[in-house]
């Protein structure tokens, strides 16, 4: 079995549903990007204070965390209904919990319906992905995961572009684009989504050798989302870029653009150079621009270094997802894609920790080492697993 296919034969869907699949994904990406850049003026207005306060901030990351610590059993709890059904109430829940926050008064306000906002995404995230699973299969999968990371990308990018436009016109205004999930609701239910059975409440989570095939992928999806997310985390606190921050969007913009634009050619890339070689690529491309960031003298080495840690998250995104699907079935996709989504944005609240525990003035480039120093070790341990497990065992057993 290659990389781009499995051996579950299904009726091929409608073009239809993979634009619904990609539109519910990026809407789900709203679910920070398109607050962000209002957030100093949430927290002044909020607050009462010009200085603001660190609320905002929580605010904006709440859906990042309930979706890494409660994503899979989300997951498992969407594959017990009906699939159109709860795709459509999720998408529904996201413009509404989205829009409350708008009208928020206070701070408590605020987070309880980013509460909501994040158990509505990471239930869409759920249904969107699981739905990938079930619907398609060998080419055409990879085509629908590829895209879907292209899409989420550059959708990061439109969503923070439109908040900031809107939020001239007042910090409540970026909250209504949580409303452009309604469309995405309403074509969602007019498709014939085939959903598989649904999960009961004798039905077994992953067992072991699924969860086993899952362990490295999800490892290295939280791993490249943490050095990719370290871009708008940390990058605009570098001594080179702190006073231009036109120049701190353009790195930004530089690695989701490349980001992008490798996702929606992986295909063609594992085609001409095989998996394994593009998979060992993307690895050395994000290590190096890791390492270039840290050492980086000059605003164009910041740039360059962007965009190797770009390229090397659209590359690793989707080779990683697909591979976690083909070892799940329709009856497990939701779960799976609990764990999915759980692992993304683990890797998202990772890299703000890192940012904040190591960034600080005059060490604003250690996030960078370390996030490069625990790739390397990763993957070596990933290559000698074999022997690292007996001599991990020997030491367990004698420490006991």
């Amino acid at each position: 079995m290659t990389l781009f296919d499995d051996i579950r034969a299904r009726p091929v869907p409608a073009p239809s549903h993979r634009a619904v699949i990609w539109a519910a994904s990026a809407c789900a990406v709203m679910s920070g990007a398109a607050i962000a850049p209002t957030i100093p003026a949430i927290e002044a207005a909020l607050s009462g204070a010009p200085d603001g306060t660190v609320w905002g901030r929580i605010a904006l990351v709440v859906p990042a965390v309930l979706i890494m610590l409660a994503g899979p059993w989300i997951g498992r709890q969407s594959g017990r209904v009906d699939q159109r059904a709860g795709f459509v109430a999720s998408l529904i829940a996201m413009a509404l919990f989205g829009v409350l926050g708008g009208f928020a008064n206070g701070f408590g306000w605020l987070i309880a319906t980013r509460i909501g906002l994040g158990i509505a995404t990471a239930a869409t995230l759920c249904f969107a992905t699981a739905a990938i699973t079930s619907l398609f299969q060998g080419p055409a999968r990879g085509l629908v995961i590829s895209r879907q990371a292209a899409i989420n990308t550059f959708g990061g990018v439109v969503f923070v572009l439109l908040g900031g436009l809107l939020s001239q016109l007042g910090w409540r205004f970026p909250f209504s684009l949580y409303l452009l999930t309604l469309p995405v609701a309403y074509f969602a239910s007019t498709l014939e989504w085939h959903p598989a059975a649904p999960i009961t409440g004798n039905t077994p989570p992953p067992n072991t050798q699924l969860w086993r095939q899952m362990q490295i992928p999800l490892l290295v999806v939280g791993l490249a989302m943490t050095a990719f997310y370290l871009i708008p985390t940390q990058v605009p606190f570098l001594n080179l870029l702190m006073e231009n921050a036109a120049l701190s969007g353009l790195a930004i913009a530089c690695a989701t653009l490349l980001s992008g634009l490798v996702s929606l050619n992986i295909r063609r890339l594992v085609e001409a150079a095989g998996a394994g070689a593009v998979l060992a690529a993307a690895v050395f491309t994000g290590v190096l621009g890791l390492i270039e960031l840290g050492l980086s003298s000059s605003v164009f080495a910041v740039l360059l270094a962007a965009v190797l840690v770009g390229m090397s998250f659209g590359a690793l995104l989707p080779l990683m997802i697909q591979r976690i699907m083909a070892h799940g079935s329709p009856q497990t996709a939701n779960i799976i894609a609990g764990y999915i989504a759980s692992a993304l944005y683990a890797g998202q609240v990772a890299a703000s920790l890192f940012a904040l525990g190591l960034g600080h003035a005059g060490t604003e480039r250690l996030p960078f080492f370390a996030m490069a120093l625990i790739i390397i070790l990763t993957a070596l341990t990933i290559l000698n697993k074999e022997k690292l497990v007996p001599t991990s065992k020997w030491i367990w057993d004698h420490l006991a």
